[in-house]
């Protein structure tokens, strides 16, 4: 077996973690106090062979979810950090201690919203239409081909810029309440841009009033998720980037 970290929180007294709760694989989550520090980590003793999953991946946010419902904002750890023994993972959070308490301390209170602007489904649909028939080959086939290429870059290059363009309409709206930002580099066509933004927890619904309040329509469309944890702000000093929980190793 091994031990699956799913978040750290403040205090073991508040976040007391909920009777029944299940994370990975059906495993129970257990409170696992920090030696010298009032901190405490929710954990499980998982299968050191279970591997990655989807359904991991939701059964660990799902945890992390219970977690903020305390009213303690938890700081969320990267999916898949697993150690031999509650010490092993005892001590991978003391090495990072004081830099582990810094980033508790300053996500007190917080949650992270995500701004989502992605073409609409009739936009999608025409961007998924076959590029050329399937036929017998001729000799304008190729010109065809690239020509229907440098077509498709230049829609994409327009809702591309559709999307900045509400991404900065939304972003005035919402400025007020925005404590840190961080935009995400797509790693595909859909969605075309991600804004995560920190938060206090009690601006949450006046976020939400205000990202939708702006004008969409046409080919891109807004989604707005969260209250959630502040996955996107968790990098450790001296670490790797935070941007899907804290890292605490490779």
């Amino acid at each position: 077996m091994s031990v699956h970290l799913y978040c750290v929180l403040p205090d073991a007294s508040r976040s007391a973690v909920p009777k029944g709760l299940h994370g990975l694989a059906g495993h129970g989550v257990r409170a696992l106090p920090l030696p010298s520090s009032p901190l405490v980590a929710w954990v499980s003793e998982v299968e050191r062979s279970l591997p990655v999953s989807i359904d991991g991946v939701r059964e660990h946010d799902a945890v992390i979810d219970a977690a903020l419902s305390t009213g303690d904002t938890p700081v969320p750890a990267r999916y898949g950090q697993r150690f031999a023994s509650d010490d092993e993972c005892r001590a991978a959070l003391a090495q990072r201690a004081a830099s582990v308490s810094s980033l508790v301390d300053t996500l007190q209170g917080m949650v992270e919203m995500t701004l989502l602007f992605a073409p609409t489904s009739r936009r999608a649909l025409r961007e998924l239409e076959p590029e050329l028939s399937v036929g017998a080959p001729d000799s304008g086939m190729g010109r065809r081909y690239l020509e229907t290429l440098r077509d498709r870059e230049m829609r994409r290059r327009g809702i591309a810029a559709l999307a900045s363009e509400l991404a900065i309409e939304v972003t005035a709206a919402v400025g007020t309440l925005v404590k840190r930002s961080l935009e995400h580099t797509a790693v595909a066509e859909l969605p075309l841009l991600t804004v995560s933004h920190l938060i206090r927890r009690e601006a949450a619904d006046d976020y939400r009033r205000r990202a939708e309040a702006v004008a969409t329509g046409g080919d891109v469309r807004l989604l707005v998720i969260g209250p959630r944890a502040p996955y996107s702000f968790c990098t450790l000093a001296g670490g790797s980037a935070g941007t899907h929980g804290m890292k605490l190793a490779d």
